[in-house]
Formats: structure tokens, sequence, C-alpha cells
């Protein structure tokens, strides 16, 4: 199942978004902060648009105030099995790979978002100099 998609993750572009980007990321924190950290953005209608592993798993996110009605699935620092099953499930349900970064240390992280927000989704990207993923049928 896995071996029949492959995936490109988003790249951090050059140029004159990357200083405005690495001001808008959240600072890195450790698992045990993540939840509550998490838990208090979606209390203030933030959510992740794009979101990093380190490989010493530290995470950080870059933040977005997403439509109201949008549904997004954030999951970081995922195996690429626990991360295949996740996509094939929210591919399923008609969502919207938006964002993926896979570290040295191969993990994965990565922002689902349901269709009809994408297009709004990837242009808010785009400010900040990432684009988004792809997820391709291989040959």
């Amino acid at each position: 199942m896995s071996d029949s998609i492959e995936y490109t993750p988003s790249r951090l572009l050059d140029g004159p978004a990357e200083a405005i980007r690495q001001h808008s990321f959240t600072r890195w924190m450790s698992a045990d902060l993540m939840q509550a950290a998490t838990d208090f953005c979606r209390n203030i209608s933030l959510c992740a648009i794009y979101t990093e592993c380190s490989p010493e798993k530290g995470y950080r996110k870059l933040l977005w105030h997403p439509p109201e009605n949008a549904f997004i699935e954030v999951r970081s620092g995922r195996t690429r099995d626990q991360f295949t099953v996740i996509d094939h499930r929210n591919a399923e349900a008609g969502r919207k790979l938006l964002s993926l970064h896979i570290d040295e240390a191969d993990n994965y992280s990565a922002v689902w978002i349901s269709a009809d927000h994408y297009e709004t989704a990837q242009a808010v990207l785009a400010v900040y100099g990432i684009t988004p993923a792809e997820r391709n049928r291989a040959a």
C-alpha cells in the first residue's frame, strides 16, 4: 500500500519570505509541551499550517487562523508507516495533504486540509515561502 505512493515534502524557499517565516514559527518545543500548546492554540482558533520535527524530537509549527469550517489534521513525528496510514485515511475522506516535513531521522510531520480550503491554505504557505507537499502515484 505505501509503496504505491511517492511523497514530495514541502520546501522552505530562500528569499524575502525566509525572514518572515523564521519570525513566524513557534519556538522549538518538546513532545510533552506540544499537546498543551496545541490545545491552547485551538482554543484561540489557531492551527498549524506547517509543522517540523527535529531529529532530537523537538517540534515547531507555523500557525494560521483557518476558515471556520475547514477541517485540519496535524500529525508530527510519525514513522513512514504511521504517516502512510494517516495519509490514506485522510485521502479516503477527501482531504488533501497540504504540507509535509521529513527530518534527517525519517520522522514525518504533516498537515491535511479539507479539499475546499486547499487553495487558500496553499496561498498562505506561499506567503511564507513554503511549497505544498505532493502525493503522487508511483509508476
